[in-house]
């Protein structure tokens, strides 16, 4: 009978350190993301985190790569101070204050709704083969069947840890690492300690990696005194930048235009308008000679309006013969915070002889 108990007891004791407490629903970290591939910038290094599960968002600040300056990345579910019907009002928004690059913002800010294409110090696990996040997910739920291999020393943290390796195992060969376990995680008695993640290489583009994120510091929840944390610009919608501005044009190619005759093409918007500082965006074309397209005025357009209710309608640009010449046309917008965007499209004009939407003929001032 005694036996019996003791084995019982035992059993427990085993079961109990073989068990892992895993991540919290609310905890502050600093880490540091290593890896053998270069990931997206703000994927790598040290960073300070806040993960609110609870309240779906989530905040990171890291340390930029070209100015070296502090910004700040948050991910927040239906952000306060959303302009109501707008993509921001309806899902997730990702925010980047006090930005390193690019060089353009507006007041130190911009915001992109879902999918957002920067990536974060985030679990493999929320992102899809393109890399875009799609929603805030418990931060990293432990498989069933992880392996209790004993304690370790781990020298970032200075202290022992317990690992746990998944029975599964990736053959790191193109990299030369060799068979590892696909996951590996460290807890101490009371916190996460470090995470492994294996990735095989599949295919000629594809390449091996072994992600590893060591929590320096581990604190869980978020106290009341780290909600300012979370705090955005007021009126941001007009405020900050917006990143999801841009203009999609019908047919994508180059436009000819002859003095007997005209071309033209189809734009929309890529995002509706916010009502600051006013809710119609005025699109314009101007001119950008270099090079290569050396012509200084070689179209006239008309501008266009756009408002909230036919941003995504396709509108007619006409484009009339000015002068002859090749020109590079900046498409360019005021209003309904388009005044600030990443990459400034452009459409490439000839003004010539010929045939008026086809055609060139004699001689060509540049390249067709």
């Amino acid at each position: 009978m005694k036996q019996t108990i003791y084995l019982m007891v035992l059993t427990l004791l085993i079961s109990q350190c073989s068990s892992q407490t895993g991540f919290p629903k609310q905890f502050q970290a600093i880490l540091n993301v290593t890896a053998l591939q270069q990931y997206p910038l703000p994927s790598l290094g040290f960073q300070y985190l806040l993960y609110d599960y609870t309240n779906l968002r989530v905040r990171f600040d890291i340390k930029g790569w070209q100015s070296k300056q502090n910004e700040t990345y948050m991910v927040q579910y239906k952000p306060k101070g959303a302009e109501a019907n707008t993509p921001a009002s309806e899902g997730y928004t990702m925010f980047n204050c006090n930005p390193d690059y690019p060089e353009r913002t507006k007041n130190n800010c911009w915001y992109r709704t879902n999918p957002m294409k920067d990536a974060g110090p985030f679990p493999i696990t929320w992102f899809g083969d393109i890399l875009s996040l799609r929603e805030i997910q418990p931060w990293f739920p432990l498989p069933s069947n992880l392996i209790n291999k004993g304690e370790e020393w781990i020298p970032e943290i200075q202290g022992y840890a317990v690992r746990y390796d998944s029975p599964e195992i990736c053959d790191l060969r193109k990299s030369g690492i060799g068979p590892v376990p696909c996951l590996s995680y460290f807890e101490a008695p009371n916190r996460p300690v470090k995470t492994i993640e294996a990735h095989v290489g599949r295919g000629a583009y594809d390449y091996d990696d072994l992600l590893t994120t060591v929590y320096l510091s581990f604190t869980n929840g978020i106290p009341s005194e780290a909600e300012h944390l979370f705090d955005l610009p007021d009126k941001w919608p007009g405020y900050c930048g917006n990143a999801n501005t841009g203009f999609n044009v019908d047919p994508s190619r180059t436009f000819v235009v002859t003095p007997d005759g005209q071309d033209h093409f189809k734009l929309t918007l890529q995002t509706p308008p916010v009502y600051a500082p006013s809710d119609q965006v005025k699109v314009e074309f101007k001119v950008q000679p270099n090079y290569f397209y050396n012509g200084t005025r070689c179209a006239e357009f008309s501008p266009v309006i756009f408002d909230k209710t036919n941003w995504k309608t396709p509108q007619q640009i006409n484009i009339s013969f000015a002068d002859y010449g090749c020109c590079s046309y900046q498409i360019t917008a005021t209003g309904g915070g388009y005044d600030w965007y990443y990459i400034t499209p452009s459409i490439v004009v000839y003004a010539c002889d010929g045939k008026a939407g086809d055609a060139c003929k004699g001689k060509i001032t540049c390249g067709l």
